[in-house]
């Protein structure tokens, strides 16, 4: 009866053993599931506040310059890979960048410092910035923001929340964390209104992990009493075969479209996540002659989108037209670490502009000696007149 009683024992131990096992993982991802789930919300539209408003008016005629610039939260140091960010190389074989954050505070800081030498060094009068952190745990919580604003003194300037996320414990050995990041805009001219304005994101579950995309609007007074809508843009990247972005592309050309309507002159610049070069008719590029071949052997990255169709037509109104440089890539693959000649390039940042802007010139600037010196990207800057 004794032995009976203690095998008895023993099988109940290990039940309860093994339960305990099984159950605290599945409470543990459960809660953890519930906690990203109650941390979500989307921004919307709301009104953006102007620090240090400059008075000038644009001038018609007059050549002006703006400059994006996506700087990556200051993580992307040449030898930088993210996990998000998936290719093939030359051969086929898959490739998959790996951190989830920047390497060390040290290097963010670098990074963020170099940035904003490259920005001062074009003197633009207008900035559009993207991925510019606060608070996250993925640039060591350096204040990039704070640091952009104390170098741009002289410029009145806005900051639209584009990332508000909860703890994201992905990938697992590098947690990508808690992150605040946003767009972040500087003009030397008076801006009367400025406001953040939504995009459609996807749906599921993907949404708790994704940025809430958006696109930042700015009325800039002109002489003529008509206004510059000045425009900063992050679109979508991972959405498979750009579902998304396609539909983020209708809302903005519907908002510019709606703007232009009334009189005004037009210009949106930022990341806009898909190949500019390929198929634009201002280009003899396509699909046999792709931008940059002899710069990189790697396959097509996977994230990559096109702006233009075979029929070189895009999804914006004839109104439009979009501007975009091909001296120089504007964005390297970063599933792999950054070797000039080998590692895949793309131009994915320029500016869709009104057909009452003139447009002088567009270049994109080489940063460091082998370009990609302090971001993933590289700043793109367009000189234009209003006519």
């Amino acid at each position: 009866m004794a032995s009976n009683n203690k095998k008895k024992k023993i099988r109940n131990i290990i039940i309860i053993s093994v339960s305990t096992l099984i159950l605290v993982p599945v409470l543990l991802v459960g809660g953890y599931v519930t906690y990203v789930a109650a941390s979500y919300k989307r921004i919307g539209n709301t009104p953006l506040s102007i620090e240090n408003n400059i008075s000038n008016k644009v001038s018609k005629n007059k050549e002006l310059t703006v400059t994006s610039y996506n700087i990556g939260f200051g993580a992307y140091s040449p030898d930088y890979t993210f996990f998000l960010d998936k290719g093939h190389d030359k051969d086929g074989n898959r490739t998959v960048g790996k951190s989830g954050k920047g390497k060390s505070y040290d290097d963010v800081m670098k990074n963020t410092l170099g940035s904003i030498e490259e920005s001062k060094k074009l003197n633009s009068d207008f900035y559009l910035l993207q991925e510019v952190d606060t608070k996250s745990d993925r640039s060591y919580h350096i204040n990039q923001k704070q640091m952009f604003l104390d170098s741009f003194k002289d410029y009145g300037s806005t900051y639209a929340i584009n990332f508000d996320s909860a703890y994201l414990m992905y990938p697992l050995f590098d947690h990508h964390g808690k992150s605040k990041a946003g767009l972040q805009t500087f003009s030397k001219y008076d801006i009367s209104e400025a406001n953040r304005v939504e995009y459609t994101i996807p749906g599921g579950i993907s949404k708790f992990f994704d940025l809430d995309r958006c696109f930042s609007t700015h009325r800039i007074k002109v002489e003529d009493n008509k206004e510059l809508i000045l425009i900063n843009s992050h679109m979508s990247a991972y959405d498979e075969g750009g579902v998304i972005r396609n539909k983020q592309i209708n809302e903005l050309n519907e908002y510019m479209l709606n703007e232009y309507n009334k009189g005004n002159y037009v210009i949106c610049g930022g990341d806009f996540n898909h190949d500019l070069l390929t198929n634009n008719p201002l280009f003899s590029y396509d699909l046999n002659n792709k931008p940059y071949e002899n710069m990189y052997d790697q396959l097509k990255s996977d994230w990559i989108s096109y702006m233009f169709d075979e029929n070189k037509k895009c999804n914006f109104a004839n109104e439009f037209k979009v501007i975009a440089s091909d001296n120089e890539p504007s964005c390297r693959g970063c599933d792999v670490t950054w070797i000039r000649g080998s590692t895949f390039v793309t131009t994915v940042d320029g500016f869709i502009v009104s057909d009452n802007v003139k447009v002088n010139n567009i270049v994109t600037t080489k940063v460091g000696e082998n370009g990609f010196g302090y971001s993933d990207h590289q700043p793109t800057t367009l000189s234009f007149e209003l006519i």
